[in-house]
């Protein structure tokens, strides 16, 4: 959790409004404060003192709230010594022309939004998801990728691109998401394509096909996240999330060949993805290969689904013990 304060004036409640929620559809878990205009009978600086007790401390600088004069006895206890002690990062964001000390752009992170606004909430979201991971925040935003931005960075929402595209665009725009991962979906199966998509995740799924899909569409709803599923060939409609999460599709048709033996659905088991191995392991079965030892499996992953009546039929009619499986290890 990482709370900013905009301290500005009644006047430029517009910006503060649409800062708000810029960053609250583009952040996760980042309370904006909702009292940080300059009350009456109080300053510009009355307000970033109140607004100490916030992680991020925004100055809206512009005509309307620009001090008459400022007193550099007043102004650098608050923004560097006060706000040091309080562990409060401070930044500026410039709305219009006006006067104010040099100091502020060269000791304080200034953004500039009297000519391009859009890129000033750009470059506050990226600064402020830098400082949730503590990392160095990187304000490169290529002019040729502006509709991905806008369209996946800037909200929600689902776009196609060239594969040159979505890599570059994926590399840029890391720090505006929570996670970014790229499935290699052409070819693949649905049970593939989730159980590659939950192991990036760091999710076990071990549930059938519908019950993975839904537990990932849940976390990926829930979470500020960019997927890029590289040209899939059959439907997404049940892992496309439906709230906080962005989807890319490429035209990328490069993706590793899945074997399918025995051997590949055992490491499949081993490592939490049942669905997939099901899969192969039905293949393998009705192609009448290693069909017993592809029933112990089976029969074991359906008690474990609660799908007793298809275990029960394969288990007697390879007269195997109850929830008998290989030795994993």
């Amino acid at each position: 959790m990482l709370s900013v304060f905009p301290a500005h004036a009644p006047a430029d409640e517009p910006f503060a409004r649409q800062l708000t929620l810029f960053l609250e559809a583009g952040c996760d878990e980042v309370p904006v404060a909702s009292d940080a205009v300059v009350t009456p009978g109080a300053d510009l600086l009355s307000s970033a003192e109140t607004g100490l007790s916030a992680d991020v401390l925004l100055l809206l600088l512009s005509p309307a709230s620009n001090l008459a004069r400022w007193q550099r006895e007043r102004w650098e206890p608050i923004l560097f010594a006060q706000a040091e002690e309080a562990g409060t990062r401070v930044g500026v964001v410039l709305l219009g022309a006006c006067n104010f000390p040099d100091l502020f752009r060269r000791k304080l992170r200034f953004f500039d939004a009297t000519s391009d606004t859009r890129f000033a909430l750009r470059g506050i979201k990226r600064w402020i998801n830098g400082i949730r991971s503590s990392t160095r925040p990187d304000l490169t935003f290529s002019p040729d990728l502006d509709a991905l931005y806008t369209g996946l960075a800037d909200q929600t929402g689902t776009l196609t691109a060239t594969s040159a595209q979505a890599t570059r665009f994926a590399r840029e725009a890391a720090r505006d998401f929570e996670a970014v991962c790229r499935v290699p979906a052409h070819g693949k199966t649905p049970a593939q394509i989730a159980g590659e998509l939950g192991a990036q995740l760091a999710m076990t799924l071990d549930g059938p096909l519908e019950d993975n899909c839904r537990r990932i569409r849940d976390l990926l709803s829930s979470r500020r996240c960019l997927v890029i599923f590289d040209a899939p060939q059959v439907s997404l409609d049940a892992l496309m999330p439906t709230g906080r999460t962005s989807v890319l599709l490429t035209d990328e048709r490069s993706a590793p060949e899945t074997p399918k033996t025995f051997a590949a659905a055992r490491g499949l088991v081993k490592a939490g993805r049942f669905a997939e191995a099901y899969e192969i392991l039905s293949q393998l079965y009705d192609a009448g290969l290693e069909t017993e030892s592809c029933a112990r499996e089976m029969v074991w992953i359906c008690d474990h689904w609660g799908r007793y009546v298809e275990a029960s039929l394969l288990r007697t009619e390879y007269r195997l013990a109850p929830t008998e499986q290989l030795s994993l290890f």
